[in-house]
């Protein structure tokens, strides 16, 4: 009985540990297809209905904070303006979320950048190039967020890994900067 015992208990914290590491193992597979440039490997780790909701919602929200921020809230013009620009918005996001455009999102992310970045630093032959500074966890029990080093404003973009069963995680949403969004929201042409 003690040994039944002993085997149920390990095999409850071997699977423990299976769930818990599987978004880390997700990641690494990401950070491999990006380092082989293999866009179907990173494709079959992306939820594309749900990235193009989620990137479609936070341009949309943005749109929305500029149409407040000019004041023009109660214009209907801006309201129709706002509506075409939605539709027309919604059909570049369908056209740019695709597995090539996907790479290219996640290539610019902390996750894709390489030394390059520091390139225009000077660093002595000896030194190790500096690594991109980026975060990764839970923030819930179906989500994961890989988030870029926080910039200077307090703020930095996030890939967000959500659960597809027990262990399969897929990047379901991208969390723009909001450098981003505010760029977005308050272009200089107003």
């Amino acid at each position: 009985m003690k040994k039944i015992a002993i085997a149920a208990a390990a095999a409850a914290i071997a699977l423990t540990a299976t769930v818990y590491a599987a978004p880390y193992y997700t990641l690494h597979q990401i950070k491999t297809a990006l380092a082989e440039r293999d866009a179907s490997a990173l494709s079959s780790h992306v939820d594309f209905p749900a990235l193009r909701d989620s990137v479609k919602l936070q341009m949309n929200g943005a749109m929305a904070d500029s149409i407040r921020a000019v004041g023009a809230s109660d214009n209907p013009f801006a309201a129709m303006g706002q509506a075409v620009a939605g539709a027309m918005l919604g059909k570049i996001i369908d056209t740019m979320v695709t597995p090539a455009g996907v790479m290219a999102m996640v290539n610019q992310s902390a996750l894709g950048q390489s030394g390059e970045a520091h390139a225009g630093k000077t660093q002595s032959t000896d030194a190790a190039p500096a690594r991109p500074g980026y975060s990764a966890g839970y923030t819930a029990w179906d989500k994961f967020a890989i988030g870029s080093a926080v910039n200077a404003e307090g703020s930095g973009g996030a890939l967000v890994l959500q659960r597809h069963g027990l262990w399969r995680w897929k990047l379901g949403a991208i969390e723009l900067e909001s450098g981003v969004r505010s760029a977005i929201a308050t272009r200089p042409d107003q």
